[in-house]
């Protein structure tokens, strides 16, 4: 335990020194505050359209460090081999991943606070309230980072810095539409791109579930059974990315 402690603070120490995080934090932060101004060019509220528009930069924003402090940091480790100095200890190499993996979801999650909290701020400053759905949409979007990162250190495990990023890109977009997959389309033509597109749609999750920016605009709300099986939902493919990711990286050749 207390070893993945210390590979945790030191990832932690490492990743919040990165010129890119300071760099879309304040472009996210930069958006976030001025989508103030987008509420004059729409027929909606000013509030709605803020909280539209923040928690999808807030999702955007989590994806790019995700993908660029991620991947970056792990897979440059990989690369110049500098991961050497620790696998030489007696440690199994899980840990090393558990420990990467806790120590940039400490980064992107302190980011991703600082984020909510601009938002947050932004919101009640338009005169709007915090209510319990965007409480939730936050929480789900954090969800949803965290299995980004998940996958980021997986294909950083399998691949190259430049592919697992693009990879992990690729991931999140198919993801998001994962729901609108029709095998029934190709059920006839082609049985084999059938069975492809049905193991992508289990392997994959599908992201657009974290997304209730609708309801939260519209109060429409959601249920508690709904939020918290999607939290599960959410943590159970962190494990199964995270399994895959410490799997290939005992059996690596370092």
């Amino acid at each position: 335990m207390n070893t993945i402690f210390i590979i945790t603070k030191n990832t932690f120490s490492e990743s919040i020194r990165n010129k890119i995080l300071y760099t879309i934090f304040g472009f996210a932060a930069a958006i976030i505050i001025l989508s103030i101004s987008f509420g004059e060019w729409s027929v909606f509220a000013r509030v709605q359209v803020m909280e539209d528009f923040g928690l999808a930069t807030m999702s955007i924003a989590g994806l790019m460090l995700a993908v660029f402090i991620g991947v970056g940091l792990l897979g440059r480790e990989i690369e110049s081999k500098t991961s050497y100095a620790i696998l030489v200890k007696p440690l199994p190499r899980y840990l090393f991943v558990i420990g990467k993996y806790l120590g940039l979801c400490a980064t992107l999650l302190l980011t991703f606070f600082l984020m909510a909290l601009i938002f947050c701020i932004t919101i009640v400053w338009l005169g709007g309230a915090l209510t319990m759905g965007i409480a939730t949409s936050i929480l789900l979007i954090g969800i949803e980072m965290m299995i980004i990162v998940a996958v980021s250190i997986l294909f950083s495990v399998y691949t190259t810095t430049t592919l697992a990023a693009l990879f992990t890109l690729g991931f999140y977009c198919i993801g998001h539409y994962n729901d609108l997959l029709d095998v029934s389309v190709f059920e006839k033509s082609s049985p084999i791109l059938v069975l492809l597109l049905k193991i992508v749609y289990i392997v994959i999750p599908n992201l657009e579930h974290f997304n209730i920016r609708a309801a939260v605009i519209y109060g429409s709300g959601m249920s508690p059974l709904y939020i918290g099986s999607t939290v599960a939902y959410g943590l159970l493919f962190v494990t199964f990315f995270l399994v895959l990711a410490c799997n290939g990286f005992s059996r690596k050749d370092i």
